[in-house]
């Protein structure tokens, strides 16, 4: 069996990640791990999230698979400093969250000896650094790759190869057509959130007012402004047409507000609303991957375990959870997801045999 051996540059929250699911891998050699903060290098290596730390220009020379995992306004510098010291056949991807500019450096700046596959994990954390990385952060997303068009199937069948031991859900997309998607799901609703937020002026009575619903749609707008100063600005070709068909709903919108069109109003809202409940239950990527079930819990220790080993001496695997509401002393709501509907529905007959109230989302 070929052994690979990977450079991960910029061992962060993705980087880190990525270092921590290919460890255990079969296909994996060695792990080198480059990055600017000296200090967070020693800590991966010590950790055993890398297996070496290394310069820019050594640590690429005797790699097969090379992660960029840097900001998207670093990857001309970097490969510039890289070019002269890859070898032949080399695969040089990334994890930008645009491509078609990255997939120009990589044909503008890299020889035709070296394969260029862009890449996307559509996952995240916010905890950002090595501090937030996760063995697990990539299960069950999609992995978006973007080869050119006559990159050989072989070097992209390695890639998924490789990526497999991520859990990962892969999905080849062009360029285009990730960036137009993206920037549709992803791009403006950011921009749209930080614009919901700037209405407000930051006007305490406001703020002091605002509930759930408020701080679920404008949660994004904590991000990190650097990465999405480099997402927004890369993207902008797809952005700016995805924003002008934001303002003429928004504009359609006011019209029917101000002309008093309930008929309207009432068609948009429901389209919306059809549109919005079709959305498959997840939490990552863009495919379903898991079934929700909402349950009510006792407040007392331990009660997450032991929602976990009711199910498990059931042979029913938890895929994610989430606390949706906690009252002190009273308990509180969970989600649960679970591989299928059948999976579900034994789920339920078994917490309510317990009296946790439970129910399919």
């Amino acid at each position: 069996m070929l052994k690979y051996n990977v450079t991960i540059i910029g061992v962060g929250l993705i980087g880190g990640s990525l270092a921590l699911s290919l460890k255990d891998s079969p296909l994996i050699n060695k792990i080198i791990g480059i990055d600017t903060n000296e200090e967070g290098l020693k800590k991966a290596v010590s950790s055993g999230i890398i297996d070496t730390a290394l310069n820019l220009k050594q640590g690429v020379s005797d790699a097969d698979i090379i992660f960029i995992c840097t900001p998207l306004s670093t990857y001309s510098t970097i490969l510039n400093e890289i070019k002269d010291n890859l070898k032949t056949g080399v695969i040089v991807t990334d994890v930008g969250s645009t491509k078609q500019k990255v997939m120009q450096l990589y044909q503008e700046i890299l020889s035709d000896e070296v394969i260029a596959i862009g890449g996307h994990p559509m996952a995240g954390s916010e905890t950002g650094g090595l501090e937030g990385a996760d063995k697990y952060l990539f299960e069950n997303a999609i992995y978006v790759l973007t080869p050119f068009n006559n990159t050989d199937e072989k070097y992209i069948d390695i890639l998924k190869q490789v990526l497999s031991a991520t859990g990962a859900k892969i999905k080849v997309l062009e360029p285009v057509q990730h960036d137009f998607t993206v920037a549709i799901i992803s791009h403006v609703p950011h921009i749209t959130a930080a614009a919901l937020v700037n209405l407000t002026k930051g006007n305490p009575n406001d703020l002091m007012l605002a509930a759930g619903g408020f701080r679920d749609t404008t949660r994004i707008a904590s991000s990190n402004i650097k990465i999405w100063e480099d997402i927004i600005f890369t993207n902008k070709n797809q952005l700016i047409p995805a924003l002008e068909s934001l303002i003429n709903i928004l504009t359609d919108y006011k019209e029917i507000i101000e002309n008093n069109q309930l008929k309207g109003l009432s068609e948009y809202l429901t389209s919306a609303k059809t549109i919005r409940d079709s959305i498959p239950a997840i939490r990552k990527g863009l495919l379903p991957s898991f079934v929700d079930i909402i349950c009510i819990v006792p407040d007392k220790p331990g009660i997450i375990g032991q929602v976990g080993l009711l199910l498990g001496n059931i042979g029913i695997n938890i895929v994610d959870i989430e606390i949706l509401r906690a009252r002190e002393g009273d308990g509180g709501t969970m989600r649960i997801g679970v591989p299928t509907l059948k999976d579900a529905e034994e789920a339920i007959k078994k917490l309510s045999k317990e009296n946790i109230k439970a129910w399919l989302k």
